[in-house]
């Protein structure tokens, strides 16, 4: 992992390499050949991009901040739901998951981030000042997100909000390339992100499609047998039990004597073991969609404002003969009698 970020810091936005190499194999969603490769490659259970998806491009151009934002105020002209969705909001530009229950401030301090009463057109004009400005890493960030049950695929077709008509291929009741087993999936997951927001590494058991529909994220990706190396927490708890609360980006600052930043010897000892784990990076750009496998883990920065959505097709148990899958995970976790 230290050479990602050696390569490109994760807080560096405006500065890439000259040259980003990509490592993930990209197909082509309008040719049959390439399709059926990418297919190939899914019932491996290794990670992969598709580009030059039609309903894509379709929603990159009807999804401007009027259209989105009338969809959540319930003031859309087209007929359809109201969609529902909340903003988070962090201290700086790094955002941990938790379980709001079971954090204790007095043990823990303040919580990773916090839930707010922002509309999503104030999120909005907050993250095209954030874009416009460079907003420092330091400053606060915001996050909107916004969850469509899976049962909304299932009722006529005029209760379906706007996520599910622009992603017919994301909400159809029937098999498609992406939603690919149809009664495992958990409904359509939303993120609005803005320039530098942070998402810790984590993964989902469940085999994820995410789609850019604006914007462009980086995507860093481990496999499920690199889980002891990444600082996942294994109490039961803890309320980021099965999460990492490591800042990746933090990497970069192990052999500096000072770089602004204090570092506990706890954290400094994780970081160093998670430097050496097997680690790629990809630029989710718009119009792409990326196959996470299940257990595979992932740490997300948003390059830009930028929306993304994704839906699950059922667990995957034995995962591949390389790179592990859901018995390498739950050895890593073991008991949950420990803490990281």
């Amino acid at each position: 992992m230290s050479s990602i970020f050696e390569t490109w810091g994760q807080d560096h936005l405006d500065s890439p390499p000259d040259t980003l190499i990509e490592v993930l194999q990209h197909f082509d969603y309008q040719d049959p050949e390439q399709l059926e490769a990418a297919i190939k490659y899914r019932d491996l259970e290794l990670p992969f991009k598709v580009y030059n998806v039609p309903e894509l491009k379709v929603a990159n151009s009807k999804w401007t901040d009027d259209y989105v934002a009338s969809h959540f105020n319930g003031d859309n002209k087209d007929g359809m739901p109201e969609s529902e969705g909340m903003c988070q909001q962090s201290v700086d530009n790094f955002f941990a998951f938790y379980r709001p229950p079971l954090w204790s401030e007095e043990l823990l301090g303040d919580p990773p981030s916090i839930d707010i009463d922002w509309t999503y057109d104030k999120w909005a004009r907050h993250a095209v000042l954030a874009d416009e400005a460079r907003l420092p890493v330091t400053k606060k960030h915001y996050y909107w997100q916004s969850g469509i049950p899976k049962q909304e695929r299932l009722m006529s077709r005029k209760h379906w909000t706007f996520v599910s008509r622009d992603l017919p291929s994301f909400s159809n009741p029937e098999p498609t390339f992406f939603g690919f087993n149809p009664p495992a999936q958990k409904g359509i997951q939303c993120r609005f992100g803005e320039r530098g927001v942070t998402a810790a590494t984590h993964y989902d058991g469940g085999r994820n499609m995410i789609a850019m529909i604006t914007g462009a994220k980086r995507y860093i990706l481990s496999p499920p047998n690199a889980c002891s190396q990444l600082g996942i927490v294994t109490s039961r708890h803890h309320p980021s039990y099965r999460h990492s609360m490591l800042n990746f980006g933090r990497i970069t600052l192990l052999d500096k004597k000072y770089a602004g930043v204090k570092l506990s010897d706890r954290e400094r000892e994780w970081l160093r073991i998670a430097a050496e784990a097997p680690t790629l990076s990809t630029v989710l750009k718009a119009g792409e969609v990326l196959y996470v496998p299940s257990h595979w883990f992932h740490y997300i920065v948003s390059l830009q404002k930028s929306a993304q959505c994704n839906t699950r097709s059922g667990v995957h148990q034995e995962g591949n003969v390389n790179f592990g899958g859901v018995a390498e995970v739950e050895e890593c976790i073991g008991n949950g009698d420990d803490q990281v």
